[in-house]
């Protein structure tokens, strides 16, 4: 069937060049349809269950999406005209927000007095022209004792202060956070340049959610591109041929833009991660295209006419390329086991450019080789000869090779473990982001970047108002409070109590919560009739009074901690407040906290599924159970050596780091496939002895593992420049894969197939 095949190809190259041609151009003609989201809650499927309790939290209280300006005088000292102008002036523009549902800041803060049973509620800077001394003094007397300003909109010191913008996301939009970013992009700069002396710094989850689509398009535009460029010249550099490298840029870029086209067909919405698909359907159609460039300049320097070369190529080589793009797939598609959507869009996505990767490889690739003129085959030779020069140190050194290789795996993937299951998503961004610099500063000077938040429930109408219940509320502040880390706490509680002491003539030794039910009932009743529009205790109370929402505010940290606070959380009411009924603390950043557990969970058993269908995979093409299981074993070493690695030097994998051993499983098979097949191939059909069969194996197939992990692990250093984490964490990491299968195929793999194949006996 190959014959005939590439009797076809041959007599038709130039109409198959043609029309692939035709067909790629039509496909990436339309990959412009794809759309990129850069909403973060796309990271999250419909049924994940702290999503679905954070949307259950979201739809009883307020949005968590918002805007923060984050205002930081060079003088330290917000409390003076100037700067609370521009609080003001920041505050009434923030209404002007696309979509703001809510302003909060010191200028609108409602103050709250009262002249014996009438109760006034103010806006702390009410007019910014009556900014006199005596009006900034109270302002700041007041800002620096109000337990509901300082820790989250301003500085314990009075040296910044915030504003924040909730927002009421269109859920149709995709572009509502780019919209929204760019009215604040636009306008600050006028204030900028009217206060210079003042820091105006942009965050939020709007900021985050577009910044992170920035930096996946930025990587895309520069490191990408770098990437590519590094293995065109590293192409050129080995194969020495021009029209080779040609020839296996053309499918590289075509497997691309077919991929991406065949999804732009469709209309798919992408989310961030989809940026890594060039780079990985890239490796795929390099060492595809490498392997049979390789054989072919094999068999041209023998001298092999033209399409003779091209047959034997394709003959030795098809199986093999076959084996290692079906591997690939089912390594990728094992993402779908993951449980966040981007990455299953990822695993589909390159299992289709796979499959494109090998079509090409097999059809446009030689129909190429066979309508363009060869340089001089002569040129390449030299790798050829020290690749048998070390193919005979290896043979000589075999039994010890195995012995030192054996116990440095161990030692190494003995590191695994030091690995902590973690996300760090405040660190995605280096400081020539904004939102990096805007989250650094408000840690500084708030003390707290993430947020836990509970609906304290007492599953009674009106239930809030209960003195047992506030009395409770009240214990777990106090609890929370003394947890290291935590900057501030947001409750109802806080609220009762300034308007008792209120009541009772502003006298702060009844700053406590009333002991009547009907009394703490009365006070938010009288509140809430006094506060204006769009500034009600929506945000913290539910419509049937019947439970409150709890925030905690935590310096910067990592999902584990948060997890791990959660938990002592948890066990404290259930052993304190056995009535309030709540569930696990929620929020985006325990949802992002728990993403990473899901998601090793889930791949763990989707990789151990692709290897059990690898495996028998290889048992059959390799045609022997004991080769196809020592090939897994082979598989498997360089993931855990890079682990072991990663564990001993950097010891976290999040998200992104997680995903890299079903990334690179197609590049690891395919270096240990081909290498298996030509020995296979030398003691089968060439009847060579072993040590010969190892000498043709390094010969025909040594180079092209070479050339391919060279310009591979290169290209993806590259991505270690990358100013976002889950690039560089990728890259890093993939490359560190790579290296480590080209020194197991090289000093492990052939040592053990040599005394396996003495040992076994194994009937050639």
């Amino acid at each position: 069937m190959l014959d005939a095949y590439t009797d076809w190809l041959l007599r038709w190259h130039k109409a198959i060049v043609i029309v692939v041609l035709a067909v790629v151009v039509l496909l990436s003609a339309v990959a412009f349809r794809l759309t990129i989201t850069n909403d973060m809650r796309a990271y999250f499927s419909p049924d994940n269950p702290q999503l679905a309790a954070f949307d259950a939290l979201e739809n009883v209280f307020n949005k968590q999406d918002d805007v923060f300006l984050f205002v930081v005088p060079r003088s330290r000292d917000i409390f003076n005209a100037h700067v609370l102008t521009l609080v003001w002036e920041l505050t009434e523009f923030g209404w002007q927000s696309p979509y703001s549902t809510r302003v909060s800041s010191l200028a609108n803060h409602q103050h709250t007095h009262a002249k014996g049973d009438e109760l006034f509620v103010v806006d702390l800077i009410a007019d910014p022209k009556k900014l006199d001394a005596a009006a900034i003094a109270s302002i700041k007397r007041i800002s620096l004792n109000d337990p509901t300003l300082v820790g989250t909109l301003v500085a314990a010191d009075g040296s910044a202060t915030g504003i924040e913008i909730t927002l009421a996301m269109p859920p149709a939009n995709l572009n509502a956070n780019d919209e929204i970013v760019e009215f604040f992009r636009s306008r600050l700069p006028e204030f900028r340049a009217r206060y210079p002396e003042v820091e105006i710094l942009l965050g939020g989850s709007a900021a985050m959610n577009v910044t992170l689509g920035e930096a996946v398009e930025q990587d895309l535009r520069n490191l990408i591109a770098l990437s590519y460029l590094i293995i065109i010249v590293g192409l050129l550099l080995f194969l020495r041929q021009l029209g080779g490298t040609v020839a296996a840029v053309l499918v590289v870029t075509m497997a691309i833009a077919c991929t991406m086209g065949l999804f732009g067909w469709f209309g798919v919405v992408l989310e961030a991660v989809a940026g890594f698909v060039p780079s990985v359907v890239m490796t795929i159609a390099v060492a595809d295209s490498v392997h049979i460039l390789v054989s072919y300049y094999y068999e041209r320097r023998r001298g092999q006419r033209n399409e003779a070369a091209i047959r034997e190529s394709l003959r030795i080589n098809a199986a093999p390329v076959l084996i290692t793009s079906i591997t690939t797939i089912i390594g990728m598609l094992t993402l779908n086991f993951s449980d966040s959507p981007p990455y299953r869009d990822l695993g589909n996505m390159v299992a289709v450019g796979v499959c494109v990767a090998y079509g090409l490889s097999m059809s446009f690739l030689p129909a190429l080789l066979a309508w363009m003129s060869v340089g001089n085959v002569a040129r390449g030779q030299s790798l050829e000869a020290s690749m048998r020069v070390f193919a005979d140190w290896v043979i000589r050194r075999h039994k010890a090779l195995l012995v030192g290789m054996s116990v440095s795996i161990i030692i190494l993937a003995s590191f695994i473990p030091r690995n902590q299951l973690t996300e760090r998503w405040h660190d995605y961004f280096d400081d020539t982001f904004e939102i990096r610099n805007t989250i650094e500063t408000v840690n500084d000077k708030l003390g707290g970047v993430h947020a836990i938040r509970y609906g304290l429930d007492t599953g009674v109408d009106q239930g809030i108002n209960e003195p047992a219940y506030l009395a409770a509320v009240d214990r777990f502040a106090d609890w929370y409070r003394r947890q290291p880390g935590v900057s501030h706490v947001t409750k109802i509680t806080d609220v009762i109590k300034r308007l008792n002491m209120n009541m009772h003539g502003d006298d702060p030794e009844w700053y406590r919560l009333p002991q009547s039910r009907e009394l703490a009932a009365q006070y938010l009743l009288l509140y809430e009739l006094s506060l204006p529009q769009g500034l009600g205790l929506e945000n913290i109370i539910n419509v049937s009074r019947s439970a409150t929402q709890f925030t905690v505010a935590i310096e910067k940290t990592d999902s584990e901690r948060l997890i791990e606070l959660d938990r002592r959380a948890q066990a404290w009411l259930r052993a304190h407040a056995p009535d309030i009924r709540a569930a696990e603390g929620t929020g985006l950043d325990m949802v992002f906290a728990h993403i990473n557990h899901r998601n090793i969970r889930a791949l763990l058993a989707g990789v151990a599924l692709a290897l059990v269908l690898i495996s028998l995979l290889l048992i059959v093409a390799l045609r022997s159970v004991k080769l196809g299981l020592m090939s897994l074993v082979t598989n498997l070493a360089p993931a855990g050596l890079a682990y072991g690695t990663w564990g001993l030097f950097v010891g976290w994998i999040d998200l992104s780091a997680s995903v890299v051993m079903c990334m690179s499983l197609g590049i690891v098979v395919d270096d240990t496939v081909h290498f298996v097949s030509k020995y296979l191939r030398a003691r089968r059909e060439q009847r060579l002895s072993a040590a010969e069969g190892m000498r043709y194996a390094f010969n025909t197939v040594g180079v092209a593992l070479c050339i391919t992990s060279a310009v591979l692990v290169a290209g993806f250093l590259v991505l270690g420049a990358s100013h976002f984490s889950p690039t560089w964490t990728t890259g890093i990491l993939i490359a560190i894969t790579l290296s480590y299968a080209l020194v197991i195929d090289f000093l492990f793999l052939p040592p053990l197939l040599l005394v396996l194949d003495q040992r076994w006996h194994i009937r050639f």
